[in-house]
């Protein structure tokens, strides 16, 4: 309960960096709020896949492993991670701002009736006042969402002080993936995927699927010019 949840994203069988850069930032946040952290896989032949994350600090896995969860499609990964949500009522979300994170994150916000800010440049915990209706109210260890706006122009800070889950996405990259120790255990839950995905979800199924490597790898770069 009011625990930090990542959503974890899985090509075939192995956790891709974005998630894991948010499980580091994921395990600040909760150590500011005296909270767990606790991560969300879901996808096809995942025995083993909590050794990824644990070494991030990760408190609890939540598994997903059925043939339909992967490749991903939409319906099966909105209705399992809304289903848990209603379960676990976490405080705070964070995905990745990629094509799986951009589709996943409105819908999970909508069905929770939360809000969810994207391309996040920074997350931080704090407190402050706001005026309703001329009546100020204090707000404690509230999700700070640190993004550009306009343009770049300027930074805004964006907060969601009344609804739950807390959400963010952020782009791969803008965290720093840091292990917290090797040897850190936590719990695996393995769930029944039937009891959050109905068979009526799995109205998609992916015949094919190609994934190009890119011609430039610039990650891990010190430098880079463009023109």
């Amino acid at each position: 309960m009011n625990n930090v949840f990542v959503y974890c994203e899985i090509e075939g069988t192995t956790v891709v960096d974005v998630s894991l850069e948010l499980l580091s930032k994921g395990r600040k946040l909760a150590n500011t709020l005296g909270v767990q952290l606790e991560c969300i896989c879901a996808g096809k032949g995942l025995d083993g896949i909590e050794k990824q994350v644990f070494p991030y600090g990760v408190d609890k896995v939540h598994v997903f492993d059925a043939e339909g969860l992967f490749p991903y499609t939409t319906n099966p990964h909105a209705a399992l991670v809304v289903n848990l949500f209603k379960e676990e009522q976490p405080q705070i979300c964070l995905l990745g701002a990629t094509v799986i994170g951009r589709d996943l994150g409105p819908r999970i916000s909508s069905a929770m009736h939360s809000g969810l800010t994207a391309d996040c440049t920074e997350l931080e915990i704090d407190s402050f006042e706001m005026s309703i209706g001329g009546v100020k109210k204090a707000y404690e260890n509230q999700l700070c969402q640190i993004r550009p706006a306009f343009g770049g122009n300027i930074v805004a800070t964006i907060v969601n002080p009344e609804h739950r889950p807390q959400m963010a996405t952020v782009r791969e990259g803008v965290m720093k993936k840091e292990i917290v120790d090797p040897n850190y255990k936590g719990e695996v839950i393995k769930h029944d995927v039937a009891k959050y995905v109905p068979e009526t979800e799995y109205v998609v199924k992916v015949l094919e699927r190609h994934v190009e490597k890119a011609k430039h790898n610039l990650k891990g770069a010190p430098i880079v010019v463009a023109g």
